[in-house]
């Protein structure tokens, strides 16, 4: 049994426990305790698999019910155990003596959890092995309490340090000090103001009505409370004011930060998030920390001060009273911390629930194209509708619960008045206290409502809030990989010489894709990548861009190691033509000078030139100033090619990289481009990848790659008169051009 507390042990509650030792085993020679989230019947509920070293146990607890036990397995008699997955959920079946049992019911969010477990169970059946380490160490869990995190997630919203999450987010008003001075007035001066009538309505009941005298008061009591009331009005509309410049300024500023942190990341952190998700925290998230510093400061605050000022007047007025109304008191404070730390869980999956359908929607909207192209319109709504409906669920969920409980909160603190009429009269009636002191004692505990259902509603929206901050810091904070060395050196100016150096590298840092690698070529050469499918061509040109540093061995341009050149040097003089072409929103003129800002126009007009792109684009109805659409579907394959194309020549790169650039095109446009690309080769070092053989003829050497390492160098010729993965290559590429020549 493993030593520390993993992703597999979690603490069981007294009743679970109780029934673990009598159908499995005691807690402390458990296995394997993991939650589940669903019931067998589907509803959301906890659920538990337990594992001792002989028994297989299973567990339900439904809301507000005892747990039961939903079946027990000697180990020795499995035969199989397996994760079935379904649409939105999953399914643990086992196979006992030939006989499939549905031993419990799974969340999506929790299958991978359950997927792990599964895999150690059968080890432990077949073979009495347990390796829980190796399935901890590919988890993303919490490093403090062991809980699953979501892929994209390193902040665990349970453990996440809350103090130190507001100070980050107030730390970012400190450019606003004096707006937060002249807020923090401001709201002192509501909460003065906002006192004072109640007082002014006991000092009209006891010193002017009962007695039936200073007649003329009335007038002037009447008219002071006018002016309070326009007075507070006035105030709290400079407060609102003020408190929206601070939000929208503060967020303005986290935004920003965030999306240049996301710039500065490392592609390695974008092949681990989804694009919907990051998008969900740009606009979304920073919204949830808007409301935070929109809402939470200017009525946060003010409604401590008034909940403090009502509290010392209540004590002024009756002590003896006060003793009685703080039960209700009490009674809300106590409901609150019991009961609104269980709505957590119910957020969190809305959120993360949330964060999926964005995602999705993300991925259908981008592949629309490919939906139309194979008539899933009809899969795609239906998938939506489940994702959607899994959306609507968990809103319902929370809300379910939130609109359970305000009710009995509201209950608690309404016992308020009863009892100061109670009390209140009883002291009257004893003269310790009189009728305007009641009237005015009851007029400040019905105020005193307000700011605690204030508070009591900021219990929800701060807990939501300081998630999504965490979200956004998870960002903010993160580092990139790629990141100037202390001692680079600038280099204004290569010369395009790139040599590989025993170069090792996986995208995991464990399985390799490039192994012991090495070759040199010199300035303005021209290099031909080779080889099947995953056998590193790709991987080649991304560390020579850099987008990710080596494991072992080095890359050097010019005799210096890549890490040692200053990254904006590096990537400044090197150019990119990709065989899918991401064209910008806006016109044609702006993505090719999306190179060098600030390219002139005669510039941009060279370019498109030199890239055989100028005849087709003054063609167009509006010229260079033609508006692309989104991701250029309103451009041919060949035409969004060479507008990449003009983009790399008006970089005027030392080093030009080619991913399989003519590879969708027809032979007549790849003409074109093949001429627009000899211009631009003929002055830089190329590294040119082609499952088009053909393509490569002309290239100066030819670099053949299999399964991560270099095997063949040559020239066209020489590869092709050895007998090699490269002649085997060809011989395949011109059989097939023969058969698609009779087939016509």
């Amino acid at each position: 049994m493993p030593d520390k507390t993993s992703f597999l042990k979690s603490a069981l509650p007294p009743p679970v426990a109780a029934l673990a030792l009598e159908s499995v085993a005691a807690e402390a020679e458990l296995l394997i305790a993991m939650p589940g989230d669903l019931l067998p019947d589907g509803r959301f509920g906890e659920s538990w698999l337990l594992m001792g070293r002989d028994r297989l146990g299973l567990v339900a607890c439904a809301d507000g019910q005892l747990p039961r036990l939903l079946g027990a397995h000697d180990i020795a008699t499995i035969e199989d155990l397996a994760v079935l997955p379904g649409i939105s959920t999953a399914t643990i079946e086992l196979t006992r003596k030939g006989q499939k049992y549905r031993l419990l019911r799974i969340s999506n969010a929790r299958q991978r959890d359950f997927s792990e477990a599964v895999k150690l169970i059968k080890e432990w059946v077949k073979e009495k092995k347990w390796t829980p380490e190796a399935a901890e160490e590919r988890r993303n869990v919490c490093p403090r309490c062991r809980r699953p995190l979501p892929e994209d997630i390193t902040v665990c919203p349970r453990c996440l340090d809350k103090g130190a999450m507001i100070r980050k987010v107030l730390g970012y008003l400190r450019p606003y000090r004096l707006l937060v001075l002249q807020l923090m007035l401001c709201m002192i001066a509501t909460t003065l103001v906002g006192l004072v009538n109640p007082y002014l309505g006991k000092i009209l009941i006891d010193d002017v009505i009962r007695p039936l005298k200073n007649e003329h008061w009335l007038g002037l009591l009447a008219l002071a409370m006018v002016g309070l009331y326009l007075t507070q009005s006035l105030i709290e509309m400079l407060t609102g004011r003020v408190s929206a410049r601070i939000g929208s300024s503060a967020v303005h500023d986290i935004r920003g930060a965030m999306f240049r942190r996301l710039q500065e990341l490392s592609l390695s952190f974008y092949s681990k998030q989804r694009t919907g998700a990051l998008i969900t925290r740009v606009n979304q998230d920073t919204e949830q920390l808007q409301r935070l510093l929109v809402d939470f400061i200017p009525y946060g605050i003010s409604s401590v001060l008034m909940t403090v000022g009502i509290l010392a007047l209540l004590l002024y007025l009756s002590a003896f009273l006060t003793l009685f109304v703080l039960f209700p008191v009490v009674g809300v404070i106590v409901f609150i911390s019991l009961v609104f730390p269980k709505f957590r869980v119910y957020w969190d999956r809305f959120f993360e629930k949330r964060s999926k359908m964005a995602a999705f929607v993300s991925d259908v909207i981008t592949g629309t194209r490919v939906v139309k192209a194979f008539a899933q319109e009809r899969a795609e709504i239906d998938r939506f509708a489940i994702r959607n409906a899994a959306y609507r669920d968990s809103a319902y969920q929370a809300e379910l619960k939130w609109a359970t409980a305000m009710p009995i909160l509201h209950m608690i603190a309404l016992l308020g008045t009863p009892i100061v009429w109670f009390v209140g009269g009883t002291l009257a009636f004893r003269g310790t206290m009189t009728l305007g002191g009641i009237v005015a004692y009851a007029g400040y505990l019905a105020m005193l409502f307000h700011p605690v259902s204030i508070l009591t509603r900021l219990a929800q929206i701060i807990p939501n809030t300081l998630a999504a901050a965490g979200r956004v810091f998870d960002i903010i904070d993160a580092e990139p990989e790629i990141v100037d060395a202390a001692d680079a050196v600038p280099m204004p100016q290569i010369a395009g010489r790139i040599e590989f150096r025993n170069v090792t590298f996986g995208y995991d840092g464990t399985k390799p894709v490039l192994s012991d690698v090495s070759f040199t070529v010199e300035p303005r050469e021209l290099i031909g990548l080779v080889g099947h499918s995953g056998a590193g061509k790709s991987t080649t040109i991304n560390l020579i861009s850099r987008f990710f540093d080596v494991n072992d061995g080095a890359i050097l341009i010019d005799g210096v190691d890549v890490r040692k050149i200053r990254y904006e040097d590096l990537r400044r003089q090197i150019g990119i033509v990709l065989q899918e072409t991401f064209l910008f929103n806006g016109t044609i003129a702006d993505n090719i000078a999306y190179a060098r800002q600030g390219a002139t126009e005669m510039e941009v007009l060279r370019a498109a030139k030199a890239a055989h792109a100028h005849e087709f684009i003054i063609a167009k109805p509006d010229g260079y100033d033609t508006e692309i659409v989104e991701g250029g579907s309103n451009l041919s394959v060949g035409e969004k090619q060479r507008i990449a194309i003009a983009r790399a020549i008006l970089c005027d790169p030392k080093i030009l990289i080619l991913d399989e650039a003519t590879a969708s095109v027809d032979v007549e446009t790849e003409k074109k481009i093949q001429d627009a690309l000899q211009r631009l080769t003929a002055r830089c070092t190329t590294i040119a990848i082609a499952h088009r053989l053909s393509t490569l003829k002309h290239a100066d050497r030819l670099m053949v790659l299999e399964k991560g390492k270099l095997t063949e160098t040559g020239t066209h010729a020489e590869l092709v008169a050895k007998d090699g993965i490269y002649q085997r290559l060809v011989k395949i590429q011109t059989e097939l051009s023969q058969l698609k020549g009779v087939g016509g």
